[in-house]
């Protein structure tokens, strides 16, 4: 999917949005490619944009958690995960702000907003999903992708065992 987002390959990017949205949330196919329509916006949205964040992606992104919230039947707040979303999005832009553990406890916060409560697993995650963004952006272009998906494979399998 980063690989996708990098190159600016919408139809690529929205088919594993919408396969990673069913793999993580179990969600039906139309469901998901729903989600991944608006997730795939804000994303876009951001690439290009180099301000007025909450003006121009957050909108999007508080569409996509209002849809996933009623989907999943639980009580998270749309707009507190649509701004951790894009509070870890900035971080990574931000110096300062984008080592890997600050990035990593912003994506722990979505987790936390959406999963509900605060674990250790989900900072974790965090910094694992953190740890592969910054081993993208050392290497650009020439990135080691298989090392990325390494890096988010154990993250991804950190938050799904924090969360049965």
């Amino acid at each position: 999917m980063w690989q996708a987002y990098y190159a600016r390959d919408l139809p690529r990017l929205h088919s594993e949005m919408t396969a990673l949205l069913r793999a993580q949330f179990r969600l039906p196919s139309a469901d998901a490619e729903r989600i991944a329509k608006s997730l795939v916006g804000a994303a876009m949205k951001f690439a290009i944009s180099g301000a007025n964040y909450e003006q121009v992606v957050l909108p999007d992104l508080e569409v996509a958690y209002l849809q996933l919230r009623a989907l999943l039947k639980r009580s998270f707040d749309p707009r507190e995960a649509a701004r951790a979303e894009l509070a870890w999005w900035v971080a990574r832009r931000t110096p300062g702000q984008d080592n890997t553990q600050e990035v990593g406890k912003r994506i722990a916060k979505l987790y936390s907003v959406i999963y509900g409560g605060e674990r250790p697993e989900f900072l974790e995650a965090g910094v694992l999903r953190a740890e592969a963004a910054q081993l993208r952006d050392r290497g650009g272009v020439h990135c080691d992708w298989a090392g990325v998906e390494r890096l988010l494979r154990r993250s991804y399998r950190v938050l799904a065992d924090a969360v049965r």
